[in-house]
């Protein structure tokens, strides 16, 4: 696996015949169109394979899985293009071993919200462990759902992952009104299907840390009670005290109203490894954004990508910033910053040092790429999921 960036007039054939691998691989690792003209400097993701296979008739993934010795879902991640699916067609590539070493990772929680499609979610299946439906809100002293999240619990469960329901509270239950909200949260978890709940942060709602804990702690409890898990989410900048009693903790941060997205060195560097002596970050969760910024709004990082496409933009980097951007427009010169792949790496490089538990993302938000390189920088090892039981 290597970050290949794009030389001048030069197309995913191109880049596919440097590389001796197919174009619709390139393609489907890094979203883009087959016939999409690059901009000179744009970022790829290449995943070469050590081995392929060439489909004959009759052939099924379980065949090729025991042919060469490898597990189906690790087919599958091999071979994006397959979306998941199962079919296969005589003379078709597979790469039956990749380049990457250990594919796959420690533990990933992806957060599939309102609007999101099922295509989305299950080509993402392959690089998670676990996912939260945000489809849950404490009210007026009730938990109501904002949209049925039926259809993406069963997609989860299909696949063999663990769903969670992600509770967003808009104020903090009374005192008297505590045990009653996790009583109904430990019934509505348990009979939607899910694993266990993400709980929204609390610092928001509530500034006092012995009531946050006092209400995470009857969360615990009544989860447990029915063979549940509890996640918590917290901001990295104030009191966790109340991620003792969760099993894991995601951590989050507000990127999204800084001024100027922070650079890898002088911004995520020094919230990771404070959360880090902050809390077990064997049992935390790091979030991994995956924006980019026009100057007026924040926009997912695949739709930046086309519209620097489209607009012919030129990628620079900016060794000042430490961030990948794009510059398009003759009359009026306009500017999208990217996180680029590199700073992706860097990150990912130091979770692994700090020893986290794994990653958190938004599935609608965070490029195939992002995902790929995120996997593929952690081995697969034998982790000790002791905070389930």
């Amino acid at each position: 696996m290597q970050i290949y960036r794009t030389k001048d007039n030069e197309d995913v054939y191109i880049a596919a015949r440097d590389f001796g691998i197919s174009p619709m691989k390139i393609s489907e690792d890094n979203e883009l169109s087959a016939h999409t003209n690059l901009p000179c400097g744009r970022e790829l993701l290449i995943i070469q394979p050590t081995r392929t296979y060439n489909v004959k008739s009759r052939d099924t993934l379980d065949v090729i899985s025991r042919k060469f010795n490898v597990s189906k879902d690790a087919l599958k991640r091999m071979n994006p293009e397959l979306k998941g699916r199962e079919r296969l067609y005589s003379g078709q590539l597979l790469t039956v071993k990749n380049d990457g070493g250990g594919y796959g990772m420690i533990c990933t929680n992806g957060y599939f919200y309102r609007g999101c499609t099922s295509e989305r979610l299950l080509r993402i299946m392959p690089y998670l462990s676990y996912v939260t439906v945000c489809s849950a809100v404490y009210k007026d002293g009730c938990i109501y759902n904002t949209f049925s999240p039926s259809e993406a619990v069963a997609t989860v469960k299909s696949h063999g992952r663990t769903p969670l329901l992600r509770i967003y509270l808009t104020e903090m239950p009374k005192e008297k009104e505590i045990q009653g909200f996790a009583s109904s949260a430990a019934i509505i978890t348990k009979s939607g299907g899910f694993g266990g709940v993400t709980l929204s942060s609390l610092f928001g709602i509530e500034k006092n840390a012995e009531v946050r804990c006092g209400l995470v702690l009857a969360l615990r409890k009544a989860l447990m009670d029915a063979d549940l898990f509890l996640f918590a989410e917290a901001d990295a900048e104030t009191d966790c005290s109340h991620l003792d009693y969760a099993n894991a903790g995601v951590l989050t941060y507000d990127k999204l109203h800084k001024k100027d997205i922070p650079t890898f060195t002088d911004g995520e560097n020094s919230i990771f490894e404070k959360y880090a002596d902050r809390f077990e970050s064997s049992r935390a969760f790091i979030e991994i954004p995956s924006f980019a910024y026009t100057g007026e709004k924040y926009i997912e990082k695949g739709e930046a990508m086309h519209i620097t496409d489209k607009k012919r933009g030129e990628l620079k980097c900016d060794i000042e910033r430490g961030i990948i951007c794009a510059k398009y427009g003759k009359k009026k010169q306009r500017e999208i910053i990217f996180e680029s792949l590199e700073n992706t790496k860097a990150k990912l490089g130091l979770i692994s040092e700090l020893g986290y538990l794994g990653v958190s993302f938004d599935i609608g938000r965070v490029c195939i790429a992002d995902l790929m390189m995120t996997s593929t920088m952690f081995e697969i090892i034998n982790h000790p999921m002791s905070f389930i039981s």
